[in-house]
This record gives structure tokens, C-alpha cells and sequence, in this order.
């Protein structure tokens, strides 16, 4: 079976809807692995001044990124009322999104969503024009209905399938032999292990990039040579 993994961010755990999705991809053919980032941890709070207690988002952005950064994760998915009137989803998932695109962390490639028992009240709030334009530049792939969690997250785990990406793909199949060392076709990476080409692909490196290009000029070549083609 294939896993798919989901790294979901709450203040209280879900087990009834993960349950149930966990139900729903089993008959599809697929073994969920979901990972819980619980925000009432006590590691993740603070007193202000008043000495009210709070999330720490510093705290919280310091472990993600120690944590979650380097994984593949098919979907990263926040609730939106973290009862906290400084921090809300919407913040730490549009952080957690930007900062893994411009880091070139691994956590990019994952899908990102929010959810809420309270959708409209969300929508209300957030209907303005400056806060529809981060809305569209954030580009977050799903806002779902908490009743129908397990339901809207299955269908995003399926949608993944129908997607392909290049580079993603290539560098999956390198770190399944990571120590093993490149001695031909591409002289800038002789002597590299297929870890550090791996890692040079997926920072979006100049050597990396030129890597792939070359990588689909000789499989084209091959597969001419291989059909002799004929008109």
C-alpha cells in the first residue's frame, strides 16, 4: 500500500475524523501516517505582560522548522481557532507556506488547507480586500468544513495523484540510494553522492536545475536510439 502523510496543527486532538479518513483511504489502497502538532502543549505557551497565557509563536514557528521542515508531507492542514486572539491558523499556516518556498524547505511540496466549525463567521472576517488579495497570493488549497473533515482531506490526498512533479519525483528515487557516488554524464557532480545531488535538486541550485535538463536531453537520446524510430 501506498502511505500518505499528514502533519495536521490544532489545540485539541481529532481522532474521530482522522479515524475516519484513515477508514476511507484504507479502501482506496492507501496506509495514512498522520502526525499531530498539539499547540496546548504547555512548550508552546507563554505569560504576557498581564501574565495571561498565550501561544508562543516563536517557539512554535522554532520547532516546526526543526521538526517538520525536511519531511514529506502530502498535506499540512490547521484549524483556525486556536483560542488565542493573537494567533490564528490562517497566520501560522500562511507563515509555515512562505517560509518553506523561500527556505526551499521539503515541507513545500505539501498541500496546505485550513479548517473550522465556524466557516461563515471565518469568511465574514476575513472579507476584505486586503485580506482576499493574501487570501489569492497565499494560494491555500482547500478551507473545509470541520464536520466534513475526513471526507474533504480524502479527496486532497487523491488529488495529489492526478499531479506530477518532476523534480519531486527524481529526487525521491536519488535518496533511495543516497550513499551511492555519480562518476559519469554530468562532470559538475563527479564524485557526488546522490544524497548531495538530491539536496542540490531540491534547493533549486543552478547545477541542479542544468542537472535535470541534461538528465531529460540524454533520456530523449536514448529512447530515439532505443525505438529507431522510423517515418
Amino acid at each position: 500500500m501506498s502511505v500518505t502523510r499528514l502533519l495536521y496543527i490544532d489545540d485539541n486532538r481529532i481522532d474521530s475524523q482522522i479515524e475516519n479518513l484513515r477508514k476511507k483511504l484504507k479502501r482506496s489502497g492507501f496506509d495514512l501516517d498522520e502526525t499531530f502538532l498539539n499547540l496546548n502543549d504547555e512548550n508552546f505557551k507563554k505569560r504576557n505582560e498581564n501574565q495571561k497565557v498565550i501561544l508562543d509563536l516563536k517557539k512554535i514557528k522554532e520547532y516546526i522548522i526543526e521538526n517538520y521542515s525536511q519531511e514529506n508531507f502530502d498535506i499540512v492542514a490547521s484549524d483556525y481557532d486556536y483560542s488565542d486572539e493573537n494567533v490564528d491558523g490562517y497566520q501560522l499556516l500562511s507563515w509555515i507556506k512562505n517560509q518553506s518556498k523561500s527556505q526551499k524547505y521539503r515541507l513545500r511540496f505539501a498541500q496546505f488547507c485550513l479548517y473550522s466549525a465556524e466557516q461563515d463567521k471565518i469568511v465574514e472576517k476575513l472579507n476584505s480586500p486586503d485580506q482576499i488579495k493574501k487570501l489569492v497570493k497565499l494560494k491555500i488549497d482547500d478551507f473545509i468544513d470541520r464536520n466534513n473533515l475526513a471526507e474533504d482531506l480524502f479527496s486532497l490526498f487523491i488529488k495529489p495523484k492526478e499531479k506530477y512533479s518532476y523534480s519531486k519525483h527524481l529526487i525521491d528515487y536519488l535518496e533511495k540510494y543516497p550513499d551511492l557516488t555519480f562518476n559519469s554524464v554530468y562532470p559538475k557532480f563527479k564524485g557526488k553522492s546522490l544524497s548531495e545531488i538530491a539536496h542540490e535538486i531540491d534547493k533549486d541550485l543552478p547545477n541542479g536545475i542544468d542537472f535535470q535538463k541534461n538528465l531529460v536531453e540524454l533520456t530523449i537520446a536514448h529512447l530515439v536510439d532505443l525505438n529507431k524510430f522510423e517515418y
